[in-house]
């Protein structure tokens, strides 16, 4: 097995970091009444939205991982995600996290796969780019219910952003040939075992070769489960409330009057002439905060509101990518790919928004989603009202790890079909 290789940080971004860090210690001095206001309005987002969602997602994969589960379901996963996506089939369980628990699990789960050496370099980064997706509790019952109040708008929004994001993943599963080959590890060569007979029984095998190169007894996995997801949930939340506090100094400074000119010509050709540089400034750097301003623009018409948000939501805000890029120190993957990827997301989300929206209202227009009662239900006024009427999400995590089990066991399905017609072909 060849060490791995020590990633050092470029110039440019040490030099924007650390300038990200000196303002926002500047503006706690300067700032401390609006600083402390807006960091707690981050602090407000990571605990009701984010830590309930990710917290026994994050606690479950890593036990999975110990275990060998994900190993051995990745043989199995290994037909289907090859053929659509060209990644190894462990990949499979950061897809499933990504569309059902939302941004950044997915990212979190690649990069463990790829500190394990599970995947390589260029299957980590696409794999980061196809699974950063925002979850369907964030998009209908947040955005939609929470803060256009409308189920069905929540509902577009989500067909629009998963059939974008399938389609960027699709685009962007060719990958430049790589010169140097890299040499398969003994953690890949347990992924992918030489033994003949079924792939179910090469499953089992996996699995157990996994768990027994792992070596963790229950009690110590179960505790390096909860202190790493911890961890990484304390990270995210520390990021969110650095770029909500810079987001308020941003919007004290006036700094949005830089982007007007140029914000102003782009919507011009939209038919949108309102000043809406704020919505562009924090749709750019949150996207919780980001698609709750978008939602209280005044001005704008529904279309390009729509489109608008679909491309934030598809860009996902520079807090995710921050939080992207900590958690891929450890790996050789580059955050280029990864930035190449939100843009391409972002202007299919905004296209497919506006070429979807005719087709998608007229298959809705007779229809009434299950969850359409909660439009009626009274919100507060409050940039985090949800379908709790302000409360956290922690009721509905039973519901995710549902479809989450779901999604699983569907596409456990569909790769075994993929494997018997490929088998018959043969």
């Amino acid at each position: 097995m060849q060490p791995s290789k020590v990633s050092y940080t470029p110039k440019l971004t040490t030099l924007v970091l650390g300038s990200l860090t000196a303002l926002v210690v500047v503006s706690i001095i300067l700032f401390p009444d609006k600083a402390f206001q807006s960091s707690l309005e981050g602090l407000t987002i990571w605990w009701k939205l984010v830590f309930p969602a990710l917290l026994p997602f994050l606690i479950m994969i890593e036990l999975l991982i110990g275990f060998g589960v994900i190993q051995g379901t990745g043989v199995l996963l290994d037909p289907l995600m090859r053929v659509i996506f060209r990644l190894p089939g462990v990949g499979g369980w950061a897809l499933a996290s990504g569309l059902i628990v939302g941004f950044p699990s997915g990212a979190k789960i690649t990069a463990t796969l790829s500190e394990k050496k599970l995947i390589s370099r260029d299957e980590t980064e696409r794999l980061t780019a196809l699974s950063h997706l925002c979850s369907p509790l964030f998009l209908i019952m947040v955005v939609g219910i929470g803060f256009l109040h409308s189920a069905k708008l929540g509902l577009i929004l989500a067909i629009v952003h998963y059939t974008t994001a399938i389609v960027t993943g699709f685009l962007m599963r060719f990958p430049k040939i790589s010169k140097v080959p890299e040499q398969p590890s003994d953690d890949q060569m347990i992924s992918a075992p030489k033994s003949a007979g079924s792939i179910w029984k090469m499953a089992l095998s996996t699995m157990r070769q996994a768990y027994l190169h792992d070596g963790r007894a229950f009690g110590k996995l179960l505790g390096d489960a909860v202190i790493s997801s911890v961890q990484t949930l304390m990270l995210i939340g520390g990021y969110m409330m650095i770029f909500s506090v810079l987001i308020n100094v941003i919007t004290i400074t006036r700094l949005t009057e830089v982007l007007e000119p140029l914000i102003s010509f782009f919507l011009r050709f939209l038919n949108v002439h309102t000043d809406t540089s704020a919505q562009w400034i924090t749709g750019l750097m949150e996207i919780h905060l980001g698609a709750y301003s978008w939602s209280q623009a005044q001005g704008v018409s529904l279309l390009p509101q729509m489109a608008l948000i679909s491309a934030f939501l598809g860009w996902g805000g520079l807090s995710a990518h921050a939080q992207v890029a900590g958690f891929h120190q450890k790996t050789e993957a580059r955050y280029r790919f990864f930035f190449q990827s939100r843009i391409l997301h972002a202007v299919l989300a905004f296209v497919g928004t506006i070429l979807l929206w005719k087709p998608v209202q007229f298959l809705l227009i007779d229809t009434e989603p299950s969850f359409l009662w909660l439009d009626q239900t009274s919100n507060t006024n409050t940039q985090f009202a949800s379908q709790l009427n302000g409360g956290s999400i922690w009721a509905l995590w039973g519901v995710n790890l549902f479809q989450f089990l779901l999604l699983i066991i569907t596409m456990l399905i569909i790769s075994s079909f993929i494997s018997t017609f490929r088998k018959k072909a043969q």
